[in-house]
């Protein structure tokens, strides 16, 4: 193996990696992988977190499906089998919220939302992402961290700027939990209110969920096969086209350029993202331009490139790519062959299927963050405080999971949806449309919930593995997180560090093939 960790080897296959190894197994049957692949993939290192929910064997099992994707897709070249291991600890190391894997040299080992993020940004903009307790009792969780998702929030509470986070809790105090959700999601922001796992479950969005696959994949028209995988950079030659936001679809394009794929972020002059975001880690391997496809050279320039692509990755709101006249059948007619893969929050069907929502949002609605604090509360003396992305806090309200799963495990996901579209169509011509959600994966993790074996492992973790090799990000110096999984013969590396928006001009910088 390329990276080998001697000291937990003999930790392999102890009962710790059961449940990694049953998510691996239902993430890889969603996307249509080939069974026999999976005897290729082990897992090490032992341990678990405080928590009700197998969130290290679901880190694990994320990167684990990713890297039998590209086992599977060497297959192509047909030289051996490339054998994938992944390090639990350092899988869950790299879903430490918000960005992996750069560790600031300058600061203290931190980890978490008060640390890594703060370091970066240098602002408390956690208080507006945070929860508050309405007239009956309830919590409403709300995320209003972009400049207009606050300005829906502050609108709809009937209140003007400049408000505080006191200036909100007493407006929805007034407010039931359904009285206060409603009035916020009906004026465009986002928030959810914490349901428990039984009300999750008999909700309407909750029912269609729980009927949704994992990954919902529909083969599309029929395109050039000519490009072949490489060993040692399997993606070289891929173009994918990054119309993403947020975690959970831009970290899944940074993989596919930890493999060689050449990735061009495009987003809007003036979208939020690329206002706000300086360098910061999920623009690692990838170019990132600007283009306002709201004009008619910016329609035309994005359809344009959207016909040289070999995979569209884009996790906008349901309903924006139609609304610049690309819906799931032009972009299938413009690029025959596109590898097309996409998520949302709540799911592809029912009621909140164009509902707004982010990674926590989702725990608040599908029971998990209930289940956190009502689980911590039944022993608090061993199971608080309880470690909330790097806070530790109490059971007095819902919490989040210790670490970002459903975008993280959603992210690495899509990733590997990218991968095994691109094998199909190397094997069958066919291009495909793959659609996941964040409450699909909430199902998920709910689902595959055990009681926890021990809670030996802490972040930050002081045996993480870091790379040698000293980066800049920004004008400060970093390492990095040694990646978790391991593929034979496969370094993971990106060719070029993180850039500003707009670094980069809109146009494919490889050169053009003849298959495409």
């Amino acid at each position: 193996m390329q990276t080998a960790d001697i000291d937990r080897a003999p930790e392999r296959e102890r009962g710790a990696t059961t449940a990694a190894a049953a998510l691996t197994a239902a993430m890889w049957a969603a996307l249509r992988g080939k069974p026999e692949i999976l005897s290729r993939v082990t897992f090490t290192g032992a341990g678990d977190m405080s928590c009700p929910f197998p969130v290290m064997d679901m880190a694990a099992a994320a990167f684990a499906t990713a890297g039998a994707a590209v086992s599977s897709l060497l297959d192509v070249v047909g030289d051996r089998e490339h054998a994938v291991s992944v390090d639990r600890r350092q899988a869950t190391t790299w879903f430490d919220f918000p960005l992996a894997p750069t560790r600031f040299l300058d600061v203290p080992l931190q980890h978490g939302i008060n640390g890594h993020l703060n370091s970066i940004r240098g602002d408390d903009h956690k208080a507006w992402m945070t929860e508050f307790e309405t007239a009956d009792g309830g919590w409403l969780r709300v995320n209003s961290s972009y400049p207009n998702l606050r300005a829906r929030m502050v609108r709809a509470l009937g209140l003007s700027e400049p408000v505080s986070p006191a200036d909100v809790q007493s407006a929805i105090r007034r407010l039931t939990a359904e009285e206060a959700e409603e009035r916020l999601v009906s004026a465009g922001a986002a928030a959810a209110i914490a349901r428990s796992l039984e009300e999750w479950t008999q909700h309407p969005q909750g029912i269609a969920v729980a009927g949704e696959p994992l990954a919902a994949i529909t083969d599309t028209f029929a395109g050039p096969t000519g490009w072949t995988p490489t060993l040692g950079r399997p993606l070289l030659g891929i173009r994918v086209l990054d119309m993403t936001k947020v975690v959970a679809a831009p970290m899944a394009t940074r993989f596919l350029a930890m493999l060689g794929a050449e990735v061009l972020r495009i987003d809007a002059p003036d979208s939020a993202e690329a206002t706000l975001l300086g360098v910061h880690d999920l623009g690692l391997g990838k170019r990132w331009a600007l283009l306002d496809a709201r004009t008619p050279d910016g329609r035309a320039q994005l359809r344009e490139l959207l016909a040289g692509a070999d995979v569209l990755l884009h996790g906008y709101h349901p309903r924006a790519l139609e609304g610049l006249g690309l819906d799931a059948d032009t972009r299938a007619r413009l690029r025959p062959g596109l590898v097309d893969v996409t998520l949302n929050a709540y799911g592809w069907t029912g009621p909140w299927r164009h509902r707004r929502g982010f990674d926590t949002l989702v725990q608040f609605s599908t029971g998990i963050a209930h289940e956190v604090a009502r689980w911590a509360g039944e022993d608090p003396d061993n199971r608080t405080p309880i470690n909330a992305i790097g806070r530790l806090v109490d059971a007095s309200r819902p919490r989040h999971l210790p670490v970002e799963s459903l975008d993280f495990a959603t992210g690495y996901q899509l990733a590997a949806a990218a991968i095994v579209g691109l094998q199909h169509r190397h094997e069958t011509g066919m291009g495909s449309i793959t659609r996941m959600s964040l409450a699909r994966t909430a199902k998920l993790l709910v689902d595959h919930a055990v009681k926890p074996a021990d809670t030996t492992f802490r972040l930050p973790d002081p045996e993480a593995r870091l790379t040698e090799t000293v980066h800049g990000m920004g004008v400060r110096p970093t390492r990095r997180l040694a990646p978790p999984v391991d593929i034979d013969d496969v370094p993971l590396f990106w060719d070029r560090p993180a850039e500003l928006p707009g670094s980069s001009v809109p146009r494919w910088a490889g050169p053009t093939r003849g298959d495409r």
